[in-house]
């Protein structure tokens, strides 16, 4: 009982620092003026709202300012998703088999008994070409990490006959994707509950999958340091708060987990 009240003060204090981390995230994609205008909106469609409203019109961002904010963005996001995996441990799971055998056949004559989805929110009302747009949902499970390079046998970026990548400068990019993944980090932070549903969820498709004998791996969390992290070998002088924040959820996320594996 107590390491759980120790856990939910945890979690609430790392939510606390995601929320000002996402103000500073609304300050530099231009989104807001200052952090507490950016804390201000605490509505569904207030802060997601205006990230997601941003991406659908010609908002662009100078390139560094884009490096600065995926610096960022990157270990918000998986401080998200460890924070979410711990929240989704404290959820009951259900067996997929035990599941399916308790839920009666429909007989004869019977219909099928038809299971009702939760309409999800839509973005803020706009013109009828986008008003119907659904807002961007965060993603639950890291992404891969793609080794095709290191398994061809040539240097990262051979072949490339094209002009040197240009060094990051003030010419301006299309914002409209980083802005689509800062509306869904700003959806999961204003209600993390609902997020943490979501896996659980995700976990119980992936379990019926394994039973039906198809590979599907139940962990939302990549091999190795989670995204966004610093290299191993990068001077401390380079370490922030983000990065400690990150450290310490992916710590928590593996206990979760572990526990989760054992239940």
């Amino acid at each position: 009982m107590e390491k759980q009240d120790w856990q939910d003060r945890e979690t609430e204090r790392h939510r606390a620092t995601l929320m000002r981390l996402l103000a500073f995230i609304f300050v530099y994609a231009g989104l807001a003026d200052d952090t507490h205008s950016a804390a201000a909106d605490t509505g569904r469609a207030g802060r997601a709202g205006r990230a997601f409203e941003a991406s659908r019109e010609a908002w662009t961002l100078s390139r560094r300012a884009c490096r600065r904010l995926l610096l960022l963005l990157r270990p918000v996001e998986a401080a998200t998703r460890r924070l979410i995996v711990v929240l989704a441990s404290g959820l009951p799971i259900l067996n997929p088999r035990a599941a399916a055998a308790e839920r009666p056949a429909p007989g004869a004559g019977e219909a099928p008994i038809q299971v009702q989805r939760v309409a999800e929110p839509t973005a803020p009302p706009g013109d009828s070409k986008t008003s119907d747009a659904r807002l961007p949902v965060f993603a639950l499970a890291d992404r891969p990490k793609r080794y095709e390079w290191f398994f061809s046998g040539k240097p990262h970026g051979a072949g490339w006959k094209g002009p040197s990548p240009a060094l990051p400068g003030n010419d301006e990019l299309d914002a409209a994707g980083i802005l689509r993944r800062i509306a869904a980090l700003a959806r999961a932070l204003d209600d993390l509950p609902a997020q943490a549903d979501r896996l659980a969820r995700w976990r119980l498709r992936r379990m019926a999958a394994r039973a039906a004998g198809k590979a599907r791996a139940l962990s939302p969390l990549r091999p190795g340091i989670p995204p966004g992290s610093l290299p191993r070998r990068a001077p401390k002088r380079e370490r922030r708060e983000e990065h400690d924040l990150l450290s310490e959820t992916h710590a928590l996320a593996r206990d979760a987990l572990a526990r989760l594996d054992t239940s």
